[in-house]
């Protein structure tokens, strides 16, 4: 009686650590998920492009000149797919609220937001239209001037959109 005893606690405590490592297995798996999930902004990607928000984009590639920020056509996000661009359902690579700095976005009362220091675009409704268009040198963008782009000592508090372009 106490050998069987003594051999159902041993299958109990076999089968008690199967499932906690189980659990372990199921845990690792979920984080790991989560971290291909949120991504990360401003990272080159094995696709050669870093994601800068949701929408826009600079090649990462050795031989593409740096700071061309593009675009996704309208209803596409950028992810870290071969075809970097995909339709809005997609996940995107990077999260806007994960960008290098905090910007304004479309909200659908804007009719143009600061894309990144020193870029700014034109809003429809809350998605982005055309391309950024880039301040001229020595100059931030600064929506809530009225000039779209000023020199950075006019800049009161905060910039608009603190992020590299």
């Amino acid at each position: 009686m106490a050998g069987r005893l003594s051999q159902s606690k041993t299958k109990f405590s076999i089968m008690q650590n199967g499932q906690i490592l189980r659990n372990l297995c199921l845990l690792v798996a979920t984080c790991s998920m989560a971290a291909v999930v949120l991504g990360a902004c401003n990272v080159c990607q094995t696709n050669n492009v870093k994601c800068l928000n949701e929408t826009h984009y600079e090649y990462c590639a050795t031989n593409v000149e740096a700071g061309q920020v593009q675009a996704c056509p309208d209803d596409q996000v950028c992810t870290e797919f071969a075809a970097f661009c995909m339709p809005s359902g997609a996940t995107p690579a990077c999260q806007n609220s994960e960008a290098d700095g905090t910007c304004e976005t479309c909200d659908g009362t804007n009719l143009f937001v600061c894309t990144s220091r020193t870029t700014f675009q034109m809003c429809s409704g809350t998605n982005l239209t055309g391309t950024p268009s880039t301040c001229k040198a020595n100059t931030v963008c600064s929506i809530r001037s009225g000039k779209f782009c000023v020199d950075s000592c006019e800049v009161t508090g905060s910039l608009e959109c603190d992020r590299s372009a």
